[in-house]
């Protein structure tokens, strides 16, 4: 193993083992699409689906492959991606996290794929706009280390996996009952490294509702809270070649994406921004104590006000970007102004050695005014007594018509 910028290279062993990986996953699905196929066709020459149970295994398989035919060739082309990249040197790293989002419009008239993209930490990396399902790349990074020829293998996969995915959802729709337009949700979370395998997630959601969700290690598809949740997932327990190829499309596929994009994107994602923190009480609300945290980067932060070592709860603002890439938060908190002293801020951030603690100081801000009303006050003494002195010295210069001063009349007058 050999260093290269101060991280290590996987190996020539290792590279092949990702591409053994990938060349069995070929194998594995290339050979059951092919079964698949020929049993769906034997079904098809007896002219009824309902035959499928006197098939035994290949009647099922056959059934398999007409619902979930798309999935076998995602699969299919995910494992010539994984073959393709594992000839390329991965570098280990730090984990980084990678996120895609999928929204798709469906209604009476048709189906339309408003957006998708994938963010790597938070910073938009690809999308793809309406129907085209082109990929745009949004970074001078975007495209790793991997060729031309692997983004068109991609590109390919999108197109099908969106085209069946709309497919899919109009089963849902027609065995479940769902009603009217809806905006269906699809979220997928990887990282790069494969020991955080349990956060590996692909879940659904319904106009904004959690619908159903699947883990990389468990297999299982779990129920939301949407009222059709139980239904759905009930329909998606059957769907065996779909959850085969979507963990598939997690533990290969995204990591090893999500891998390429650990080292290609480095430099853009692992810088790290100081907050800058600031706690007042509130000119509107005498029991109002604000916190803001402005000007740090990443977005992940925590901001927490605390009184005598006990948190209070607080309400909070999104996270929202600043216009320079950084970003900003405001928390608040209701405490009696009687109870303020001794309120501080608290923010845990990944740019920060130790936390910082900035205290609300009401005896302090005390203080600097009375210092600023007994600067005034001098200052004003001061500039009043100048004036003064000033009139008393122009009244004694003061000159009489004919040119000579007061001081030298009365002078002469006494004399005389």
């Amino acid at each position: 193993m050999q260093s290269v910028h101060g991280a290590s290279v996987i190996g020539g062993h290792d590279k092949i083992h990702h591409s053994l990986i990938g060349l069995v996953i070929v194998i594995i699905v290339a050979a059951v699409c092919v079964v698949g196929l020929a049993c769906l066709v034997k079904l098809y020459k007896k002219r009824s689906l309902a035959d499928s149970g006197s098939l035994g295994v290949c009647g099922r398989l056959g059934i398999f492959t007409k619902y979930g035919l798309i999935w076998c060739c995602g699969a299919f082309l995910l494992g010539v991606l994984l073959v393709l990249g594992g000839a390329r040197p991965f570098v280990e790293g730090d984990s980084i996290t990678m996120t895609t989002t999928q929204n798709s419009y469906f209604s009476s008239v048709g189906v339309m794929t408003l957006w998708g993209s994938l963010e790597v930490e938070d910073i938009q990396t690809l999308a793809a706009h309406n129907d085209s399902r082109q990929i745009e790349f949004k970074q001078s990074w975007s495209k790793g280390n991997l060729s031309d020829a692997d983004w068109q293998y991609f590109e390919k996969f999108l197109k099908r996996y969106i085209h069946y995915f709309e497919i899919h959802v109009r089963e849902i729709i027609e065995e479940v009952g769902i009603k009217g337009a809806f905006l269906m949700q699809c979220w997928i979370r990887c990282s790069s490294s494969i020991d955080d395998i349990e956060s590996f997630i692909y879940r659904l959601a319904l106009d904004g509702e959690d619908l159903v969700s699947l883990k990389a290690t468990e297999g299982v598809w779990v129920a939301g809270d949407s009222p059709y949740s139980k239904d759905v997932q009930r329909h998606m327990e059957k769907e065996n070649v779909t959850t085969m190829s979507i963990k598939i499309m997690l533990v290969s596929f995204c990591q090893s994406l999500a891998l390429t994009y650990s080292t290609a994107g480095k430099e853009a994602y692992s810088k790290k921004i100081q907050p800058q923190v600031q706690i007042t009480s509130s000119s509107k609300s005498e029991t109002e104590v604000i916190c803001v945290v402005t000007g740090f980067y990443p977005k992940p932060i925590n901001v927490s006000l605390w009184k005598e070592n006990k948190m209070e709860d607080v309400m909070s603002t999104d996270t929202l970007p600043n216009g320079d890439g950084t970003y900003q938060i405001k928390v608040l908190a209701d405490i009696n102004s009687a109870e303020q002293q001794g309120v501080y801020c608290r923010v845990d951030h990944s740019s920060l050695k130790e936390p910082i603690i900035l205290y609300l100081d009401k005896t302090h801000h005390s203080i600097i005014g009375l210092v600023i009303g007994i600067t005034v006050a001098v200052i004003v003494c001061v500039v009043g007594l100048a004036c003064l002195v000033r009139l008393y010295k122009k009244r004694r210069r003061y000159t009489s018509i004919s040119g000579v001063t007061m001081n030298t009349l009365r002078r002469d007058e006494n004399n005389g």
